[in-house]
């Protein structure tokens, strides 16, 4: 992982360790970690709700895709309000592990205090074209 750029290191720490448990695409804690109201945008899925994403994770999980490897680059955190709000964003490069080469996706993650935990209100992903231009690695 790159260099964490943020107004508070230690929160940033923890949105992006919370971020990458939920690249380990298990279905629980993904439950766990979506607020229940959570919007959740993916390329070629579209806006989805909590449950629908854990569904379909689970799904993918019955499926055997799993993914082969995730790295996180341009991370960046900033609050939105004093100390409920915060927004994560990176560069994932990814690979399932039914792919030879990884792809490129720009992620958005808006982070709300619920309880003392931080859970996930908005998530969006959007790919990155790939070619001589950009998103290969």
């Amino acid at each position: 992982m790159s260099e964490i750029r943020s107004l508070n290191d230690d929160i940033a720490r923890q949105l992006m360790a919370i971020e990458e448990s939920l690249w380990s695409n298990n279905p629980d804690v993904c439950h766990g970690t979506y607020a229940p109201e959570a919007v959740l945008i993916f390329p070629k899925v579209g806006r989805v709700d909590r449950d629908t994403a854990v569904a379909a994770i689970r799904q993918e999980n019955a499926d055997g895709r799993a993914w082969a490897e995730v790295r996180f680059d341009e991370v960046r955190c900033e609050r939105i309000s004093q100390d409920t709000t915060a927004l994560l964003t990176y560069l994932a490069t990814a690979r399932w592990n039914y792919e030879s080469r990884p792809s490129q996706t720009l992620c958005g993650t808006v982070y709300v205090q619920r309880g003392g935990a931080w859970k996930v209100a908005f998530h969006q992903q959007t790919e990155v074209a790939s070619g001589p231009t950009g998103g290969e690695t």
